[in-house]
């Protein structure tokens, strides 16, 4: 279940990041809608970035 979590957040995350590079090229770094899209895109990397970290905990707890 956390690794498909995983798989769908980073899909999610590769399309915010086309997303946001196609508002960044017509709208400009400054634009609000780019910022926005730019701090969600952070709050979905750090999350997916604490599921990789949960998951390598269980991967080692496992090896124990």
């Amino acid at each position: 279940m956390l690794l498909k979590n995983a798989l769908e957040l980073s899909k999610s995350i590769n399309e915010d990041r086309r997303i946001m590079y196609d508002a960044l090229q017509k709208k400009g770094i400054s634009d609000p809608e780019v910022r926005k899209i730019s701090q969600q895109l952070n709050k979905k990397i750090i999350a997916l970035q604490k599921m990789m970290n949960e998951m390598d905990s269980m991967l080692g707890e496992s090896s124990l």
